[in-house]
């Protein structure tokens, strides 16, 4: 699904969303005789939204026909709604009101649902809004996949918003009928602007994983018809291609409550963390002054979520003339990988600057960094534009996420791992396995790993 098609998808039911509530809203107001505050509506739209995405109502495919998950969003909202504190404005939250509320909006949101789905079915039928979809099959079952397809097409849900342009074969030998092999894939993707590839040939596990990045690289999503080969990364989201179960490969990244949560955390944390650490910060910069020319902090351009470069800041821990001299000691790269630098005994590094990287102060500057929005207290480490430039595609999942001040590497050994794949690794299992208790427990770990010095220098 291209970013333009899901953001009109998403804000065109968070809108139709927003209006149902808000009429459950005005309809539970009037049943139960309580004054309607339109703050209090505003408030309450904003609770059952909130909801919603928590459970999931907003996701591709079957996932807004839900009924349960609409019910239970809605719960979330009303259970906002009636602690203490949580609404603007004077309206009283009875429990007849609140029982009300909950029972008209799961009523209004199923209407409101289907009356969508009639709409975009009609839309379809007119071959408006039709998604392009390239098939990976064998020439025999991709004209069975074809004809079963067509014969369903009355209860399909997922394949009737496609358009199937053709299919490439699993094979290396050409077929007349196909617009290509696999080793074509992504001639084929361009040429027939292809928006998403189904898969329902059996693939190896590498050759799926490997067909996943291809696609993942051009924002064309795969859906695959199961067969024994699946991919030990990317997540997996249940489906439906015509009359066949299948499962939609998602490239490893959190979802947008997971986001939130991560989010606020951040931003409480981060704030709580810099008043605490001022005094400190104050000492550290006039320690810097004292003792070499040059600015306080140092600034470099890393390179954060999406792609997306932002400049992080550090209190200097080396010379002022540092950067110009690292083509001079490239050689002693503790990492044989050039995708990482470090040394074991720089020698640009300054006294203060060793004490400070022994207890990773000089990343203190970094809760700014946080604040804005540029980084995270756990995640991947941002790295330098020059090392993305070096990276292959199943290094990118680096970078499906906010950058941390710390995150799985430091915690596992830091400078002691030394290997690239491995660092890619601890970062993926983090990625697909977020959760905020995994941040607690990162953070935790880290003030351990700090104290000790492990790996630091």
């Amino acid at each position: 699904m291209s970013v333009a098609r899901r953001a009109l998808r998403l804000v065109s039911l968070h809108v139709a969303d927003a209006g149902a509530v808000w009429s459950a809203a005005l309809i539970a107001a009037a049943l139960t005789d309580i004054p309607f505050v339109p703050q209090v509506g505003a408030a309450l739209v904003a609770f059952m939204l909130l909801g919603l995405n928590v459970r999931g109502s907003y996701r591709p495919g079957a996932a807004r026909r839900d009924g349960v998950r609409l019910a239970s969003g809605v719960l979330i909202g009303v259970a906002l709604a009636w602690l203490p504190g949580t609404l603007p404005g004077e309206m009283p939250m009875t429990a007849q009101f609140l029982a009300t509320l909950g029972l008209a909006a799961i009523a209004l949101l199923i209407v409101e649902r289907r009356v969508i789905d009639a709409v975009v079915h009609a839309a379809y039928e007119r071959g408006i809004g039709l998604r392009r979809a390239l098939l990976v099959a064998t020439a025999e079952s991709a004209a069975n996949f074809l004809a079963v397809l067509k014969a369903d097409h009355e209860d399909a849900r997922t394949a009737e918003d496609q358009v199937i342009v053709g299919f490439v074969t699993p094979s290396r030998t050409p077929n007349p009928e196909a617009l290509g092999t696999l080793a074509d894939l992504e001639a084929v993707v361009d040429s027939e602007d292809v928006g998403e590839v189904l898969v329902a040939a059996s693939l190896s596990r590498s050759a799926l994983a490997a067909l996943a990045e291809r696609c993942f690289e051009r924002g064309v999503r795969v859906l695959v018809i199961p067969t024994d080969a699946r991919p030990d990364h990317n997540w997996a989201e249940a489906t439906q291609v015509g009359p066949w179960p299948a499962y939609h490969l998602h490239p490893a990244r959190l979802e947008l409550p997971a986001l939130l949560l991560k989010r606020a955390t951040d931003l409480v944390l981060a704030s709580l963390t810099l008043v605490l650490v001022f005094p400190l910060m104050l000492v550290i910069a006039a320690a810097i002054k004292l003792e070499s020319r040059g600015p306080v902090f140092f600034r470099q351009r890393r390179v954060g979520l999406g792609g997306r470069e932002f400049m992080m800041w550090k209190f200097r821990s080396m010379t002022h003339e540092a950067e110009s001299r690292q083509p001079d000691i490239a050689h002693m790269n503790t990492y044989e990988d050039n995708r990482l630098f470090k040394l074991r005994e720089d020698p640009r590094i300054t006294r203060v600057g060793r004490v400070l990287r022994r207890f990773s102060l000089d990343e203190l500057p970094q809760v700014i960094n946080i604040i804005a929005g540029e980084m995270s207290l756990v995640g991947p480490r941002p790295p330098l534009p020059s090392e993305v430039r070096q990276y292959e595609p199943r290094h990118f999942i680096r970078l499906s996420v906010v950058p941390g001040l710390t995150g799985p590497w430091q915690v596992n050994g830091r400078n002691l791992i030394t290997d690239f794949e491995e660092v890619v690794r601890l970062e993926r299992d983090y990625i697909e396995g977020w959760s905020l208790r995994s941040d607690i427990e990162i953070m935790l770990r880290t003030v351990g790993v700090v104290l000790e010095g492990k790996g630091a220098y």
